[in-house]
C-alpha cells in the first residue's frame, strides 16, 4: 500500500447523526456506558481519572455512583448544550484517533492492516477515530484499564483505552460494527507501555535517592535529548515524550522550556499547548518529594 493509497476508513461512507451508536451498549461495563460533558474550552468536566485530585473521588467511586449517565449528558447534547466524551475505561473498546491535520493519515499506515471497525469522522473532519474490541474482563478497581492510552504511538496517532475520546455534533458515523482489535495493534501497544514504563521505573530510583548528583545528571541527560534534531514527522511525538521525562524527573519550568524547544522545531503555539496539556493529562504520575 503506498502513500498515495486512500485507507479503508478515507473512503468509507458516514452518514449516520448520532450521539452513540447501539453498539457500545453490547461493550460496556456494568454501570453502563460513562459519558462526560465537554466544553468549548476543549476541557471535560472532571472526576474521569482513575485518581481523584486533592483527595476527591477518582473514576471508579463515581462510575458506580452513576455520574457519567449515559442519558443524562445526551439529553443536554441533543439540545446543543454540550458536547461529550466517551470514557474509554468504562467500555471494552479501544480507539486508534488519527489526526488528519497532524500527519496522521501517514502515521496510521505503520499501523497497517487495520481491519474495517466501527468508526466515526473527527470534530475537524479530517482526521478518525476507529473503534476496536479488545479482550479484557472487568475490573472493580480500574474498570477496563489493562491498556494504557498511548498519545503519539505513530506521527499523528493516539491511542485511547481509558481516557477521553470526544464527540460533538459536526461528526458522524459509519455503520459497521467494532470488530476485535488485531493481534499486531495490541502487541505493539503492550511493549510501548512496557518501554515508557521501564523509563518510569529509572526516573523514579533516580529521585528516591536523592543523590544531587544523580538528579542533576539525570536532568543533563533528558534536556539535551529536548536539544537534538527532531525529524519533521516526529516531532510531535518526540517532544511528547521528552516533555514527560521532563515533568516526571521535575525539572523546573519545564512547561516554558518544552514550548520553547516546539516553537524552535517548527510547531505552532497551538500544537505547542496541546501537547503540554496531553503531558499533563496522560502523561507518567510525578513522585512526590
Amino acid at each position: 500500500m503506498t502513500r498515495s493509497s486512500k485507507q479503508w476508513w478515507q473512503t468509507e461512507t458516514y452518514d449516520l447523526d448520532l450521539a452513540v451508536p447501539d453498539a457500545f451498549a453490547a461493550y460496556a461495563g456494568p454501570k453502563g456506558l460513562a459519558l462526560v460533558k465537554a466544553w468549548p474550552s476543549g476541557l471535560t468536566d472532571q472526576g474521569w481519572g482513575l485518581t481523584g485530585k486533592d483527595g476527591a473521588d477518582g473514576f471508579m467511586p463515581r462510575y458506580r455512583r452513576g455520574e457519567f449517565n449515559q442519558k443524562r449528558v445526551v439529553f443536554g447534547y441533543d439540545r446543543d448544550k454540550w458536547a461529550f466524551a466517551f470514557v474509554m475505561r468504562s467500555v471494552r473498546l479501544v480507539c486508534i484517533d488519527i489526526d488528519g491535520k497532524n500527519g496522521g493519515l501517514d502515521g496510521a499506515l505503520a499501523l497497517n492492516p487495520l481491519p474495517p471497525t466501527m468508526a466515526e469522522t473527527s470534530k475537524s473532519g479530517t482526521g478518525y477515530h476507529l473503534f476496536y474490541v479488545v479482550d479484557e474482563q472487568w475490573d472493580d478497581a480500574t474498570g477496563y484499564g489493562q491498556l494504557a492510552d498511548r498519545i503519539g504511538l505513530e506521527q499523528g496517532i493516539d491511542i485511547r483505552a481509558t481516557g477521553c475520546v470526544y464527540h460533538h455534533n459536526t461528526q458522524r458515523w459509519n455503520r459497521m460494527p467494532p470488530v476485535n482489535a488485531p493481534a499486531h495493534l495490541l502487541d505493539l501497544m503492550k511493549a510501548r507501555d512496557q518501554k515508557t514504563a521501564a523509563t518510569a521505573a529509572r526516573i523514579d530510583t533516580v529521585l528516591a535517592n536523592a543523590d544531587d548528583m544523580e538528579v542533576l545528571m539525570l536532568h543533563d541527560e533528558i534536556l539535551t535529548d529536548l536539544a537534538k534534531p527532531m525529524p519533521q514527522g516526529k516531532r510531535n511525538v518526540t517532544l511528547f515524550a521528552i516533555g514527560n521525562h521532563m515533568r516526571q524527573a521535575q525539572i523546573e519550568h519545564w512547561e516554558s522550556l518544552l514550548e520553547k524547544r516546539a516553537l524552535e522545531v517548527g510547531l505552532d503555539q497551538v500544537e505547542a499547548e496541546k501537547i503540554i496539556r496531553n503531558i499533563n493529562a496522560y502523561g507518567s504520575p510525578v513522585v512526590s518529594p
